[in-house]
């Protein structure tokens, strides 16, 4: 039987025995070449895109955690202790200056607070049986509260506490003294100035003659470091947490000391440090192996059969070779991995080589002489990644962090090599780092000409600043020197290595930045093999269909032939039995 249908023509169990569906995929496998070609550039290309994409993320990761650490005090990590715990405890932040301080506390900080005189039998008890009018003033704010006949001592201190305004500014509670039960109304503030006045309205039960200012509102006083001098003037500040004497240090004050007072250590946290530094080299090490392997070359992928006796039903293949990256000899990929390893591998921008005959330069100007380098063992497991040399590394550290710290996230700090000039300010995102050289000539008492990198500078009195526009724009000059002459030299403004690495990955993160350049180019090639597939899909549509409808005819054609041979056999066979 024959059975097929017009449009989509398929063919099953045909009247001459040919399998025409075979004979149609065969030929239309051939037609499919241009198509088969398509789709695996397609998916190779859809593989390029994905692994850019993944790289712009790891890449925003980075960037993302080296902003934790974009300045020097981030490394700078600091821990405070006081030799008298129990009176004053002490921590200290990033820009705390490592030193001793000899703190004497005369007094804390309290809140105010007054006491009923008499008691009540309990806080059920009728404390007046007419209409009553309570009042009180708190920083210059003053509560009026209308007491009704019959209240209670408890339904008293809840009119209190839920008086119109008093936002947990003043608090009342009642003290069970063992045999009575007593008011007490206190401020929430610390501080002198935050004294509770209970006003005088009529109400004698609750009248200001009937409470005892049982702990007086009063500051702290400290003295730092013997100051102030005088045996009777002090420190003074409304809480007993102080964080506004000693730069980056903040003193928890809990009891008052005798006139030694206690000693307070700043030191920085050599541990803490090297754990940031490391955080900051791992972080970098996952782009670095990331770009590695999106550029291993790999070799031809060849499959052994290891299947022996023993397999049942599952053969065992062993892969013993590696596929190259979709992304292998990528020229962009190499322009990334070339400007990271070129940050990672040069002196620090607006640093300067140090000369111990003069004590001048910078102590530490790459990554390598605080102990970080590349690892380029190719045996290693670490090859082409940061490694840590911890000696080296706390060596360094221990022999000037703040170097340290400057090499790994200075920004816009500078300094001269000469004494007639000084660095004053530079705009931090603006002013490029780099060496800059200065000149000027004074006459007569004032600057007549100057030059920064060899244009013009602004002069405004004895401030030289960097023309706008210009690499140097937003560096500003003192010029100490101001007796007539020539004089030049040159200014080093420094960023450090976490700086560069967060200005380069925001370039290549941009929104025209190489990341995005390469995802517009593969997404482009994409739209156009997406829209070259779909017209090609037609075209062996329309193949198919004319091969069906060829092959169609064809088998009707062969059957009427069969069905006129079968005819004539008859014919011929009744002839002949004539």
């Amino acid at each position: 039987m024959s059975d097929y249908w017009s449009g989509s023509i398929t063919f099953t169990g045909l009247n001459t025995g040919t399998d025409w569906d075979e004979i149609i995929e065969a030929q239309m496998a051939v037609e499919e070449y241009r198509y088969n070609s398509m789709t695996e550039k397609e998916t190779a290309y859809e593989e390029k895109l994905a692994a850019v994409q993944d790289l712009e993320t790891q890449m925003t990761t980075l960037y993302q955690t080296l902003q934790d650490y974009d300045s020097a005090s981030d490394f700078l990590t600091k821990s405070g202790t006081s030799s008298a715990e129990s009176s004053l405890a002490v921590s200290a932040d990033n820009d705390a200056e490592a030193g001793s301080h000899n703190v004497v506390i005369n007094q804390l900080a309290q809140n105010d607070i007054w006491s009923s005189d008499d008691g009540y039998a309990s806080t059920s008890t009728v404390i007046t049986d007419t209409d009553q009018t309570f009042s009180f003033t708190y920083n210059d704010e003053t509560y009026t509260i209308d007491v009704p006949g019959g209240t209670t001592l408890s339904e008293f201190v809840s009119l209190i506490n839920n008086a119109s305004g008093n936002n947990s500014d003043v608090r009342a509670s009642v003290i069970n003294e063992g045999s009575a039960y007593h008011l007490q109304i206190r401020g929430m503030d610390l501080g002198a100035d935050n004294t509770v006045t209970i006003e005088d309205t009529g109400f004698d039960a609750m009248g200001p003659d009937a409470f005892t200012n049982t702990q007086q509102a009063q500051n702290a006083q400290i003295k730092v470091d013997g100051f102030p001098a005088a045996a009777d003037e002090w420190i003074e500040r409304s809480t007993n947490s102080i964080d506004d004497v000693i730069d980056g240090v903040t003193l928890q004050l809990k009891s008052t000391t005798d006139d030694d007072g206690a000693t307070v250590t700043v030191e920085l946290d050599t541990d803490a440090m090297v754990e940031a530094i490391e955080t900051v080299v791992s972080s970098i090490n996952n782009i670095l192996q990331l770009l590695m392997d999106l550029q291993d070359q790999g070799t031809v992928s060849s499959s052994v059969s290891t299947s022996t006796a023993s397999d049942s039903d599952d053969d065992d293949e062993e892969d013993d070779s590696t596929s190259a990256s979709v992304l292998a000899s990528n020229s962009s990929l190499d322009l990334i991995q070339s400007s990271l390893k070129n940050i990672l591998a040069t002196k620090g921008l607006g640093f300067s080589y140090y000369d111990s005959t003069n004590d001048t330069g910078d102590l530490f100007t790459s990554l390598s002489t605080i102990g970080i380098s590349t690892d380029a063992d190719e045996d290693s497991e670490t090859f082409g990644l940061l490694v840590i040399d911890y000696d080296e590394l706390e060596a360094a550290i221990e022999e000037d962090p703040q170097a340290v710290a400057d090499l790994l996230s200075a920004d816009a700090t500078g300094t001269t090599d000469s004494d007639d000039f000084s660095f004053d300010s530079a705009i931090s995102g603006t002013t490029k780092a780099g060496e800059y050289a200065v000149s000027y000539r004074i006459e007569n008492g004032e600057i007549v000409e100057a030059y920064i990198n060899g244009n013009a500078a602004s002069i405004s009195g004895w401030t030289l600043t960097g023309a706008s526009g210009e690499d140097e724009s937003g560096l500003a000059i003192n010029v100490d020197n101001t007796a007539d002459g020539t004089y030049s030299g040159t200014v080093y403004l420094k960023q450090g290595k976490v700086g560069q690495l967060i200005d380069s990955l925001a370039d290549m993160t941009s929104s025209e930045g190489t990341l995005q350049i390469m995802e517009d180019s593969y997404q482009d090639v994409l739209d156009q093999l997406a829209e070259s597939i779909s017209k090609e899909e037609d075209r062996l549509g329309l193949v198919e269909t004319r091969l069906r409808t060829r092959y169609s005819n064809l088998e009707t054609l062969l059957t009427s032939y069969d069905n006129l041979s079968s005819t004539i056999d008859s014919l011929l066979s009744s002839l002949t039995s004539d």
